[in-house]
C-alpha cells in the first residue's frame, strides 16, 4: 500500500471525505516528515541531556557537590526549553544541543576548608612544633647554673646563690650567711626551709652540716663524712630531703689529698703546701720555705689517694635522729635523685624514676621502640617521658614525640622532668651545661 492510499484511508475513517490532489499530499508528507526529524532531535537532545546528567553527578561527587543545586537547575531548565518546541523548533533544539554541549564542561574552582577544619590543621602543625618548648632564662644570664626540682617548683644555683622559680620571674633565697649551701629542701615550704652545706671557711676542719628552719630558729645536724684526715671533699651536686622521720642526703664528691690538711693532721704547721713526686713542698708560718719526705712520714692511710690521684664517689646517707647515720654507695654515672612518696624517702633506681610523690617503674611505661626510659612525670593533664631512642633523647609529652635536640641549640645528654607550680618543666644537660625549658602554652 502506497503512502497516498495510506492518506485516504486514514481521511476515510476519519469521515473526512476530500479530493486528494497530488500537491494536498506532498503538503502532508512534508509535516510528517519534519515532526518525524523533530521527534529524533528530541530523542537525541534527551539522549545527551542524560550522559551530561550523568558526568556532572560524576563531577559533583569527585569535586565536593558545592555547586550541585545551581548545576541541576540549569539542566533542568535547558530540558525544559528543549522540550517546549512547536513547529519551528528545529532552530531551537539544535541551539539547545550547543548550549548543552557548551556548559558540559564543568568548571573548577578553590573551595576553602571550613574554619573548624582549618584550625584544627593549624592546632596539629602547632601541637607536633618543637618552639612549644622554650627557654627560662638563667637568673643570671649568661652565668653558669644548675638547676634541681624541690616541691612544686625549680631552684637555680649560680655559684654561692640560690633561686626559687616563682610564676614568672626569679627570687633570691635568704640562706644562711655561715653556710656554703649545697643542697636545698622546699617539700615544706620556705616557712620550713632545709639545706645542706659546709659549716666553716677552714678547708681542713669544716663540716658537712642539715640545717632545718623551725620558725626563726635553725636546728642543726651534722653529716659524717668519713674521710680520713688529709683528705678533703668537693661536692659536685646534691639532693636533700627532709620528712618528720628521717634526714637523707645522696652526692656526688670529689676525694683529694690536701697537702696542707695533711701536714696538719701530722701536727706540722703549713699555710700552703703542695705535693710533688715523693716531695712536699710547703710554706711554714716560722721558717718559711721547707721540704717534706713523705717516705719519712711513715705509712699514710692516704696513700692511695697520692698515689692514684682524685677519686670521684657517690653514696647516699640517711638518718632518723640526726645521730646516727647510715651510708650507702651508689651509681657514679650522675647524681641520683631522690624524692618523698607517702612520706618515706625513696632514691631512684635502674627499675625506678622517682619525683615527690610518685614513683614510676620504667619497664612499664618505657615505649616499646626506645633503647632506654630518661624519666616519667604525671600531672593532671597525662604522663610527661624522656627516653633515648637512635642514640638520641626524646621527650613525649601532649603534643605528641619529638627529639630534645631540636628544642635545644645543642645535642641534649640527660635531662630531667618536674614542674613549676601547674607548669611542666625539663632540665636538659648538655656539654655546656644545664637549661631550663618549659612548656608554654
Amino acid at each position: 500500500m502506497s503512502f497516498d492510499d495510506e492518506v485516504r484511508r486514514h481521511l476515510r475513517d476519519t469521515g473526512e471525505q476530500v479530493t486528494l490532489t497530488p500537491g494536498l499530499v506532498d503538503a502532508v508528507r512534508v509535516r510528517a516528515a519534519n515532526r518525524a526529524r523533530r521527534r529524533r532531535l528530541i530523542f537525541r537532545g534527551l539522549s545527551s541531556l542524560a550522559m551530561i546528567a550523568i558526568v556532572g553527578g560524576l563531577v559533583t561527587v569527585f569535586m565536593g557537590g558545592n555547586e550541585q543545586g545551581s548545576y541541576s537547575t540549569e539542566v533542568a531548565e535547558r530540558a525544559e526549553s528543549s522540550i517546549d518546541i512547536n513547529d519551528s523548533g528545529s532552530e531551537l533544539i539544535q541551539n539547545s544541543e550547543t548550549a548543552l554541549v557548551a556548559s558540559a564542561a564543568p568548571t573548577y574552582e578553590t573551595v576553602p576548608a571550613p574554619d573548624d577544619e582549618a584550625e584544627g590543621s593549624a592546632l596539629s602543625l602547632g601541637d607536633t612544633d618543637p618552639k612549644e618548648w622554650t627557654e627560662i632564662i638563667s637568673p643570671v644570664p649568661g652565668a653558669t647554673t644548675e638547676y634541681v626540682y624541690s616541691g612544686d617548683t625549680v631552684l637555680a644555683r649560680v655559684g654561692p646563690q640560690w633561686f626559687v622559680r616563682d610564676e614568672s620571674s626569679w627570687r633570691e633565697l635568704d640562706l644562711p650567711d655561715s653556710l656554703d649551701v649545697v643542697a636545698v629542701d622546699l617539700g615544706a615550704g620556705e616557712e620550713s626551709l632545709r639545706v645542706a652545706g659546709w659549716l666553716g671557711e677552714d678547708l681542713c676542719n669544716r663540716k658537712l652540716v642539715a640545717q632545718i628552719k623551725e620558725a626563726d630558729k635553725w636546728q642543726q645536724y651534722e653529716i659524717p663524712d668519713q674521710l680520713p684526715q688529709g683528705l678533703s671533699s668537693s661536692v659536685s651536686g646534691a639532693r636533700l630531703r627532709v620528712t618528720d622521720h628521717e634526714l637523707a642526703m645522696s652526692r656526688i664528691e670529689e676525694i683529694a689529698v690536701d697537702p696542707v690538711c695533711l701536714l696538719r693532721s701530722l701536727g706540722i704547721d703549713a699555710v700552703e703546701a703542695e705535693i710533688v713526686g715523693d716531695l712536699i713542698y710547703a710554706t711554714d708560718p716560722k721558717a718559711g720555705r721547707v721540704i717534706h719526705s713523705l717516705n719519712k712520714l711513715g705509712p699514710l692511710e692516704v696513700q692511695e689517694f697520692i698515689t692514684n690521684g682524685p677519686t670521684e664517689r657517690s653514696v647516699f646517707v640517711r638518718s632518723t635522729d640526726g645521730k646516727k647515720w647510715v651510708t650507702a654507695p651508689l651509681p657514679l654515672s650522675r647524681i641520683t635523685e631522690i624524692g618523698v612518696v607517702d612520706g618515706i624517702v625513696m632514691i631512684e633506681d635502674a627499675e625506678h624514676t622517682v619525683h615527690d610523690g610518685q614513683r614510676i617503674k620504667r619497664s612499664e611505661v618505657k615505649p616499646n621502640d626506645s633503647e632506654q626510659l630518661i624519666d616519667a612525670f604525671v600531672t593532671s593533664s597525662g604522663m610527661t617521658m624522656l627516653f633515648q631512642r637512635d642514640e638520641e633523647i626524646w621527650i613525649q609529652d601532649m603534643t605528641g614525640e619529638h627529639p630534645l635536640d631540636r628544642a635545644s641549640t645543642v645535642p641534649v645528654l640527660w635531662g630531667r622532668l618536674g614542674r613549676v607550680l601547674a607548669t611542666v618543666t625539663v632540665i636538659v644537660e648538655t656539654q655546656q651545661g644545664q637549661t631550663l625549658l618549659m612548656l608554654s602554652e
